[in-house]
């Protein structure tokens, strides 16, 4: 198994950082370099999201080493994470459109969740824990009490872009962290085919939350 170097914090904080958009080249390669900037990050005052909405992570400075089990259990956590955010937006969005993406992450990611685990079961690989996957799960609550705090918008467009800011946070993390770290330490053949769908799915969910965002921010022009 190949040995990466992996700086927990400083993967996930760049990933919050450099944000994610939509790439109007439906050929792009799905790779994380292939998706710029979004709106609602801190340089960019006229998105409606607070620069405080962004959660700062620590630096964990963790060299990370995955079996395949371990890698299971961060995909795992991934999809349960996609869960909880669309569970928690779905009733606080007000634009039908946000409000009908947050179900939708909620139905797809379970039933990727529910296909992985039965995959997992087929091959005899059991899900185990690690300073990557606890730290993912502790990004997820992060970005809920964030949501939930004194400093979230109120209700309306600004909440709207900040649901949609966490959808793709959390998805520009998974993608992130699946090129760099999952993908290059995957070893079994049944495992490495289902990081590559479920990361061709995470670009599609970036593309549809970063159209989205863009159509809250730049509405189209009457005639």
């Amino acid at each position: 198994m190949r040995r990466a170097r992996f700086w927990l914090g400083a993967v996930v904080a760049g990933a919050l950082a450099l944000g994610v958009g939509c790439d109007d080249d439906d050929d792009n390669d799905g790779n994380f370099d292939s998706v710029p900037g979004m709106p609602g990050q801190p340089d960019d005052p006229d998105s409606g999201t607070p620069p405080d909405l962004i959660p700062n992570i620590p630096d964990a400075g963790l060299i990370q080493t995955l079996s395949d089990a371990q890698i299971a259990r961060v995909l795992q956590v991934a999809n349960e994470g996609e869960v909880m955010l669309g569970q928690y937006a779905a009733p606080l969005a007000t634009d039908q459109a946000v409000i009908d993406f947050n179900n939708q992450m909620v139905t797809e990611h379970t039933a990727v969740k529910q296909r992985l685990d039965a995959l997992l079961a087929a091959e005899g690989i059991t899900p185990e824990d690690s300073p990557l996957s606890l730290q993912l799960q502790a990004e997820v609550q992060q970005l809920m009490d964030v949501l939930q705090g004194p400093n979230a918008p109120a209700a309306g467009a600004a909440l709207d872009l900040a649901l949609l800011s966490a959808q793709l946070n959390a998805h520009a993390r998974t993608a992130f962290i699946g090129d760099s770290l999952l993908t290059p330490q995957a070893t079994n053949t049944a495992l490495q085919q289902e990081l590559a769908s479920e990361r061709q799915a995470v670009q599609t969910h970036i593309n549809e939350a970063s159209d989205l965002q863009s159509a809250i921010v730049l509405p189209p022009v009457e005639p």
